[in-house]
């Protein structure tokens, strides 16, 4: 029994110390901004917000972000942002082909996204993606994101671009995340910018927890033990 429950319980003791993006999964619909390849389903805007400033010298009008928007709360530094020009002064570029605010965090910001209750799925229009531009995912009161991805790292299926091409068919894409459980999520960025417009999220069906991959391998454990001792007995009364 012990040879054969070992190695069970120690796979089911590292699936449950796993983190919850073990099978996350990175899509991408590539190319500029319209209906056609943002997530039209629960998509949260930043159109209604005001962007009553002007940084100097550019076409960048800008405005706080709110402290909350269709069920996220936000806080952090990120702006929302309107760029009649697309692009001005190494600033911030509007996502290729938004002609509608978006939000923007600039060279080391940050802006964190809290959710009401557990969600595994998230999307954005990413606009001009950049390698230093990230995505971290949190879960409880941990203050350690389990995840966290950048521009360069994605994975996404088809694969994305990352080097800031602000017109891009590769660098402006709806990225989604599913996959993985969070109720937190930190979107940062090392040199300008972020930005990113269209946000959706929710639920696409359960998620396993690690917990439950472990109880199901203890029950494949039992079922096996189970058909062995079995067929120890019918050996040993054919004997």
């Amino acid at each position: 029994m012990r040879k054969f429950l070992a190695p069970l319980c120690a796979l089911a003791a590292l699936v449950a110390l796993s983190d919850h993006a073990s099978a996350v999964v990175v899509t991408a619909s590539s190319g500029p901004f319209s209906a056609g390849n943002s997530n039209t389903n629960n998509d949260i805007t930043f159109d209604s917000l005001a962007t009553p400033n002007t940084f100097a010298g550019t076409s960048i009008q800008w405005g706080a972000a709110p402290a909350s928007l269709g069920g996220i709360n936000f806080s952090g530094t990120a702006i929302i942002a309107r760029n009649t020009a697309g692009t001005a002064a190494g600033i911030s570029a509007t996502p290729a082909g938004d002609t509608t605010n978006y939000m923007s965090i600039l060279g080391g910001k940050s802006e964190t996204l809290t959710f009401s209750g557990t969600q595994n799925k998230f999307g954005l229009f990413w606009g001009s993606i950049d390698s230093y531009n990230s995505v971290a995912f949190y879960l409880g009161s941990s203050a350690t994101p389990f995840l966290t991805l950048f521009g360069n790292n994605l994975n996404a299926v088809p694969a994305l671009g990352f080097n800031g091409d602000q017109s891009g068919a590769l660098t402006n894409a709806y990225v989604t995340f599913t996959g993985l459980s969070f109720d937190k999520i930190v979107l940062a960025s090392s040199s300008n910018s972020f930005e990113f417009d269209n946000i959706s999220y929710g639920n696409v069906g359960p998620v396993p927890e690690p917990s439950t991959w472990a109880m199901m391998l203890l029950g494949f454990a039992g079922i096996g033990f189970a058909y062995r001792h079995r067929r120890s007995r019918l050996a040993v009364a054919a004997a």
